[in-house]
Parts: C-alpha cells; structure tokens; sequence
C-alpha cells in the first residue's frame, strides 16, 4: 500500500510542476495582456490593464518565482549543508536518499 502512495505522491508533485506551473505562467500573461478595443471592458480604453488583474498576475507570478527558488534550494541542499551547514528543509542536507 506504501507503493501507492509514493506513486500518488509523485504523480501530483508531477502534475503540479510539470504542467502546473506552466500553466500558471500562461495565465499570468494572459492577465498581464491589455484588452483590446472589441474586448474592453466598460470605462477602460484600449491598452489599459485593470488593477484587479495586474495584481493578480503579479501573485501568479509571484507563486512561480518562490516555487522556482525552492526548487533550486531543494537541489542544492547537500551542498549547502556541506559548505554552509545550512539544513534549510530539515533533511540533514540529503533528499531522503
């Protein structure tokens, strides 16, 4: 049953940064995209980006970047405690190896 739920696990670590982050950085561009002038909205001109959505995308954006950086961290752990003996995600600088 153990088997199951590593696979799980990685299936949806997978989904996520496989194709969850992409996914965000699209829909943070497409939020950073001014309406064009069919498409604007009510009391906007053409060009404009409401704050509503620039603030939005910078939250996506946001999300990508920390993931990003986790990520690098989480790729240098053993590194970084060997050199700095910095245990930052509490592994004793190893992946669970």
């Amino acid at each position: 049953m153990e088997l199951f739920s590593d696979l799980l696990s990685v299936t949806l670590a997978g989904l996520l940064l496989g194709a969850g982050l992409p996914i965000l950085f699209a829909i943070g561009i497409k939020l950073t995209a001014p309406a064009h002038a069919d498409g604007a909205a009510e009391g906007q001109t053409s060009g404009q980006i409401s704050p509503l959505r620039r603030g939005a995308a910078g939250l996506i954006f946001l999300v990508i970047i920390l993931a990003v950086i986790i990520g690098l961290l989480w790729i240098t752990q053993g590194r970084l405690y060997e050199a700095f003996g910095w245990d930052l995600f509490g592994t004793g600088g190893t992946s669970g190896h």
